[in-house]
Formats: structure tokens, C-alpha cells, sequence
């Protein structure tokens, strides 16, 4: 029974096969003075290195560019098939083609997963499995633990919706006549970034704008309610001092209402005391 690999994640830090260091160079400073035979013999050495995934700059020499006219063409072609083909063009003209070893095969498969993984980023098992005529699952996925612990991509299995997620992959060699189709997708994909970069201003602009209307609104009303409780305030203070005075009032009044009674009764007194004495 297959282990249970669903989510299955690279980790750059642990269990590398491979060194981070391309070593295409010393394959082109030994192609520099290579001919004939030890020409073919570099070709196939530098197919089943560990670490080499691009092959332009050998393509690229005069000395592997003449192979492609004589005998060994096969040679050129299968160095051509690697930097730009997949596994299953090499099964569709394997004639024209020198036979692979194990290594060149798995190496050739790896770099089929990195292109399918630059069209998709989720590249089903079925086309995994047609792309790379592999026709076990377990294999399959054997595979693509390798492609990832060689770090030419990087993402996880998932078992359950059977299909490679890819997180990242390494460039591959492009063809001239690429270039100019790759600089005009580049720039559609700057004209793109300025169209988004002069939405977001305009919208921080505008964001701006609403921030601030909100910003004098929010001291209109503190002004207001600051009045407010200014008015409320002074009214209160007045009303307390006409309550005072009223109260003022009230005591000034019983006070002359005391003296005219107390007065009263004096006169009183005095009358009843002289009609006394009279009698």
C-alpha cells in the first residue's frame, strides 16, 4: 500500500540530491576544444548530469552546431530535445534520436514536468501519465518526489483530487524565435501593471478625498456639540441665579410681612394699655 502523500511539501532544507550550482559552464569551456568523438561523449555526459537542466550555451558553440548537418545529427537533436522538447516528443521521433539511459530518461521527464508545470499550475495525473508514458500511479509519483528533492519544481501531491500543484519551476532554454513573443507578453504585462498601479492612485485619491470630508465633518459636529453644551451650560447658570434672586425675594418678603405684624401688635398694646389708664 502507497504511503500517504496528499500534501506533500518541498523543503529546500532537507534530503537535496543535488547541488544548487548549475555546472553548464565546465561543459562549455570542454566543448571549446572537443571534436569528434569526445564531442558526442560530452554530449551524452552532460545529459545525465546531476544540476544540468539548460542547454543553450552548447547549442549555442560552432563545433555542436555542425553535428546537426552530418552523421551524428542525432546527437544535436537529442541536445536540442532537452533544452526545448519533452519526453513524449523524444517517443514520437525516438529515429532521429540516440537511444536514452536511465539517467538522460528521468532527467528528460523532469524538465516534461517543468513545462507542462509553466502552462498549468495544476497539471492532472492524466497528462502526467500520458505526458511521461508512465502508466503507474506510484511510479508517477516516485517521480515527481524526485523532480522536487532535485529542485527543478517545487509544490505537493495531491492524491485525493489526483493532481501535481506547482509552486515553482525552473526556467527552461528559449528559442530565438521566442524572443520576441516573450518581450511582447512582457510588455502587455507592464502596460497591465501600470493600469493597475494608476487605479490604485486614483483610488487612494479618492480615498483621501472621503478621509478628509470626514475628518471636517467629524470637527463640525465635536464644534457643534461643543456650542452646545456651551449654551447649555450658560443657561443653566442663569437659570440657577433667577432662582436665587426669586429666592431672595421670598425672604425679603416674609421679613416685612414679620415687621408688619410685629408692629401691629404693638399698636395693639399701646391701645389697650391708654384705654386702661383712661378709665
Amino acid at each position: 500500500m502507497a504511503p500517504e502523500l496528499s500534501n506533500f511539501d518541498y523543503d529546500s532544507s532537507a534530503h537535496q540530491q543535488y547541488s544548487g550550482h548549475n555546472p553548464i559552464e565546465q561543459y562549455v569551456l570542454l566543448a571549446k576544444g572537443a571534436k569528434g568523438a569526445a564531442c558526442l561523449e560530452l554530449i551524452k555526459q552532460v545529459l545525465e548530469a546531476q544540476g544540468v537542466h539548460v542547454f543553450g550555451e552548447l547549442l549555442a558553440m560552432p563545433n555542436i552546431e555542425e553535428l546537426q548537418n552530418g552523421t551524428n545529427a542525432s546527437y544535436y537533436n537529442t541536445l536540442n530535445l532537452f533544452a526545448y522538447g519533452t519526453y513524449r516528443q523524444y517517443l514520437e521521433n525516438e529515429a532521429q534520436l540516440i537511444p536514452l539511459t536511465p539517467a538522460m530518461r528521468k532527467k528528460l521527464q523532469h524538465l516534461t514536468i517543468v513545462s507542462l508545470a509553466i502552462k498549468s499550475k495544476c497539471i492532472p495525473y492524466s497528462e502526467l501519465l500520458d505526458e511521461l508514458d508512465i502508466k503507474n500511479v506510484r511510479v508517477l509519483e516516485d517521480l515527481i518526489i524526485e523532480a522536487i528533492y532535485a529542485d527543478v519544481i517545487h509544490g505537493k501531491i495531491d492524491q485525493k483530487n489526483k493532481q501535481l500543484e506547482v509552486d515553482y519551476a525552473i526556467g527552461r532554454d528559449i528559442r530565438k524565435g521566442n524572443v520576441k513573443q516573450i518581450v511582447s507578453t512582457l510588455q502587455e504585462w507592464s502596460d497591465s501593471c501600470e493600469t493597475i498601479l494608476s487605479c490604485l492612485e486614483a483610488q487612494i485619491n479618492r480615498a483621501n478625498t472621503e478621509k478628509q470630508k470626514r475628518i471636517k465633518h467629524k470637527e463640525a459636529i465635536e464644534q457643534e456639540i461643543a456650542n452646545l453644551k456651551k449654551a447649555i451650560k450658560t443657561q443653566a447658570v442663569e437659570s440657577d441665579e433667577a432662582m436665587a434672586t426669586d429666592a431672595c425675594r421670598e425672604v425679603v418678603g416674609g421679613l416685612d410681612l414679620r415687621k408688619k405684624s410685629t408692629k401691629s401688635k404693638s399698636l395693639k398694646g399701646c391701645g389697650k394699655s391708654w384705654f386702661k389708664n383712661f378709665s
